[in-house]
C-alpha cells in the first residue's frame, strides 16, 4: 500500500465530502463544526468550503500500488481510497501566520506517517504563500494529537485558544517555517546555486576518505549539485545521493544518477527488526553531510543526529560541517534569496553530537585562509556495542 497526497478544489467536493463526514463522525469533539451541520449540506456549501482564499486542501489517498504505476491512457487521477485530509489557510489578520485546520487521519492508517506527510505538505504550501509560522488548536485532553503535532515540529504556546463549553480553552501550538522557506530558496535557485559552487571538492571529502576504506557505502545528505558525491565515487566509495530540494534531485537524475528526496527532519518510515524507525535506510558505513546541518533548527539537531546514528552500522562514521558562530538567523549570501542558518561553537557542537549517541567526537575549525565565514568540521563514530 502507498499513500498519495492530492490537492483538491471545489470541483472535487464530492470526493472530499465523505472524508469530512467520516472525520466529524470519528472525532466530533475535535472540530468546530458538527456532523449534523454538514450531513445534508447542499453542493454550494461544500464548494464554498473548498474555496477559502489562499487555502490548500489536501486528501491522503491510499493505493494498492504506486500512483506512478497507474495506466497512462487516461488523465484521470489514479483511483484510491481517501484516508485523511488537512487544510492550511492564511490568517486574515497577519500575513506571517497560517493555520492548520480540519486535520484528520483514518484510524486504520494511523501510525504510518500519514499525518506527518499531510502536515509537512501544508507547511510547504503555506511557506510558499509567504507565512513564517503555522499555528493550530487542539483539545487539551487530546494527548495523541498533541504527540503527533510535537513530532511534526509544533510546540505549545502560552496563548489560550477558543473557550470550550466546560470553561477550558483549546491549546495553541506553533511550528516555525524557516526550514520550508529555506528549501523554497533552494528550489527556486538550484541552477544559480550550482553555477556559484566551485568545482573543488570539499575538504570534508578527504576527512571521510581517511576514516573509511574503499568500497564503503555512504549516505550523503544534501547532495546539491553532486560535486562531493562525484569525488567520493571517484575515490572508490558507493554514494546514495539525497536532498531535501526536489530541484536538486531532478538535476542529479537528469545527469544519470540515482537520487531521492530526503528531509533530514523526517522520522517516519520503515522500521528495523527492533521496531526502531529507520527513515534514512541503511545500514551505511558513513553519513556525509557537508553544509547541511547548518539549516537545521538548534532544537532539532539532536534528533537529526540520532537518525544519522541509526542509519549507520555499529562502528559507522559521521562527517559533517557547520558554520561557526553564535545564534541563528537569515542570510541571502550566494543565492540572493534568504536561507535560515544555525551557528555553532566547538563545545556546543561536540556536546550535541555526543548527546545523540556518537563517540570519538572530534570538532575542529576548518576555515579556509582569507574566508569571511568560519566553519567547523565534526567527525565521530557509532559505538561498536550500540
Amino acid at each position: 500500500m502507498t499513500i498519495e497526497l492530492r490537492r483538491v478544489t471545489a470541483d472535487d467536493w464530492a470526493t472530499w465530502r465523505p472524508v469530512r463526514l467520516a472525520a466529524l463522525t470519528d472525532a466530533p469533539e475535535a472540530f468546530g463544526s458538527r456532523l449534523a451541520d454538514w450531513l445534508d449540506a447542499p453542493e454550494a456549501r461544500w464548494r464554498g468550503r473548498l474555496s477559502l482564499p489562499g487555502a490548500v486542501d489536501l486528501l491522503a489517498v491510499e493505493h494498492d500500488r504506486s500512483p506512478e504505476q497507474a495506466p497512462e491512457r487516461t488523465p484521470e487521477p489514479a483511483p484510491g481510497r481517501p484516508v485523511g485530509m488537512a487544510t492550511g489557510v492564511p490568517s486574515a489578520d497577519d500575513p506571517a501566520v497560517a493555520e492548520l485546520i480540519s486535520m484528520w487521519v483514518a484510524p486504520e492508517v494511523r501510525g504510518r506517517g500519514v499525518a506527518r506527510r499531510l502536515i509537512d505538505a501544508v507547511a510547504r504550501a503555506m511557506a510558499e504563500h509567504g507565512a513564517a509560522r503555522l499555528e493550530l488548536s487542539v483539545l487539551p485532553d487530546n494527548h495523541r494529537a498533541r504527540r503527533t503535532y510535537e513530532r511534526a515540529g509544533f510546540t505549545l504556546t502560552d496563548t489560550p485558544g477558543d473557550e470550550l463549553p466546560d470553561g477550558r480553552h483549546e491549546l495553541v501550538m506553533v511550528r516555525g517555517l524557516a526550514a520550508e522557506r529555506t528549501l523554497l530558496a533552494y528550489e527556486r535557485g538550484a541552477d544559480r546555486y550550482a553555477e556559484r559552487t566551485d568545482d573543488h571538492r570539499a575538504g570534508l571529502v578527504d576527512d571521510l576518505l581517511a576514516l573509511v576504506p574503499a568500497g564503503s557505502h555512504v549516505l550523503e545528505l544534501g547532495s546539491g549539485p553532486g560535486r562531493d558525491a562525484d569525488a567520493l565515487e571517484a575515490a572508490g566509495l558507493r554514494v546514495d545521493r539525497t536532498d531535501g530540494a526536489a530541484a536538486f534531485v531532478d538535476r542529479l537524475r537528469a545527469a544519470g544518477h540515482d537520487a531521492r528526496l530526503l528531509d533530514v527532519r523526517d522520522d517516519d518510515g520503515p522500521r528495523d527488526a527492533g521496531g526502531v524507525p529507520t527513515p534514512w535506510g541503511g545500514p551505511y558505513d558513513a553519513v556525509f553531510a557537508n553544509a547541511v546541518l547548518l539549516h537545521v533548527d538548534r532544537d532539532d539537531t539532536g534528533p537529526v543526529l540520532d537518525r544519522a546514528r541509526r542509519a549507520v552500522r555499529p562502528g559507522g562514521v559521521l562527517a559533517a560541517t557547520v558554520k561557526r558562530g553564535d545564534g541563528d538567523g537569515w542570510s541571502d549570501r550566494k543565492l540572493d534569496d534568504p536561507r535560515w542558518f544555525t551557528y555553532w561553537t566547538e563545545d556546543a557542537l561536540a556536546a550535541v553530537v555526543t548527546a545523540a549517541g556518537w563517540r570519538g567526537v572530534t570538532v575542529r575549525e576548518t576555515t579556509r585562509p582569507g574566508a569571511d565565514e568560519r566553519w567547523l568540521t565534526v567527525t565521530a563514530h557509532r559505538p561498536e556495542e550500540d
